[in-house]
């Protein structure tokens, strides 16, 4: 028997507004890290359709979303929901990554527009799936309230790292982890945060961890602001690190929370199988908790007093942002 497919939303035509649809099946989404441009669509076939020719309706299967600021092991997290016959883990659909750009240029109008013709085709059960969870990278940041506005039924968990940890992934990467920094400010300062204000000359003096602890604060800040425009109770958080320290009660949290009904057999064997022993983005990459911890460890030696120097500079600059790092309705 052949494997049902279906036709997904896989990119954009802003200009000529127009929605391209490719014909996959569930395995092509499944076992794809990202469905961005890193997607191999060979051999797929595409078809477009205009957006107004889309149909305006509630996907067919109920969306949740995780919401991340990146390095938190959201792909992981992604990864270990997915089931077939009950849900389908999405993770960075390229079409969400237009829509934010779409509203950023536009408008929440315009982008609005974009999200009720485009989430149908993005929310389908291939394989009788009642959820679609969708892990959207985390420059769609600006489209949390939309989304809890468009679909007040959808759930949202919030996945964060400590300021620290956050920083620490940062240099880990070195020169192009810094130069993802300073490109995700360029983004988020479109997004209409004060700090997006600065003098250019002040930006230009301040370090590639100070603008890399901005990303962090202004993450943080649009997701408090979208949690207090609620539904409050359909909003919950997660930090990522306790995720990956014990994630079989985390796990167990998010399907309560989402209401996904995984099981304790899917949850236990996911928490104990070879997901927490690879890379969730490259299986050929061994991955531990331990290593991980230590690799941050060492990170943290070379930094030195200049790491807890900009933590506490930056919380000075955003004085809502909890100083713990734990948002509310925090799931552990």
């Amino acid at each position: 028997m052949s494997a049902q497919k279906i036709w997904f939303a896989d990119a954009l035509d802003a200009q000529n507004q127009v929605v391209r649809l490719c014909e996959v099946d569930r395995a092509a989404l499944a076992e794809t890290p990202f469905l961005d441009e890193r997607w191999d669509r060979s051999g797929f076939p595409t078809r477009p359709v205009r957006l107004a020719d889309m149909p305006q309706q509630a996907p067919k299967a109920r969306p949740v979303f995780i919401w991340h600021t990146a390095f938190c092991c959201s792909t992981l997290l992604a990864r270990c929901l997915d089931k077939p016959g009950t849900n389908l883990g999405l993770r960075e659909p390229a079409a969400l990554m237009e829509i934010s750009n779409i509203k950023r240029r536009q408008g929440a109008a315009v982008s609005d527009t974009w999200i009720r013709g485009v989430m149908p085709a993005l929310c389908q059960p291939v394989e009788g799936e009642g959820f679609v969870t969708l892990k959207p990278t985390n420059t769609v940041n600006n489209l949390i309230a939309d989304m809890a506005r468009l679909y007040p039924e959808a759930r949202h968990v919030l996945l964060t790292s400590q300021l620290r940890a956050f920083l620490i992934s940062i240099a880990k990467k070195g020169e192009a982890g810094r130069s993802f920094a300073r490109r995700l400010f360029t983004i988020f300062a479109m997004d209409g945060h004060p700090i997006a204000r600065t003098d250019p000359r002040q930006l230009m003096q301040m370090s590639d961890l100070q603008i890399a602890a901005l990303v962090w604060q202004m993450q943080v800040a649009a997701m408090l602001e979208a949690f207090a425009k609620g539904p409050r109770d359909h909003f919950a958080s997660l930090d990522g690190d306790l995720f990956v320290a014990d994630p079989e009660p985390a796990l167990t949290a998010v399907d309560d929370f989402f209401g996904l009904g995984l099981g304790t057999t899917h949850i236990t064997a996911t928490a104990n199988g070879p997901l927490f022993k690879r890379d969730a983005k490259d299986a050929s990459q061994a991955f531990g908790p331990d290593r991980r911890k230590a690799e941050a460890e060492r990170i943290a030696d070379q930094l030195g007093p200049e790491l807890d120097a900009i933590i506490a500079w930056s919380y000075g600059l955003f004085p809502q942002s909890p100083r713990d790092g734990v948002l509310p309705n925090a799931l552990i």
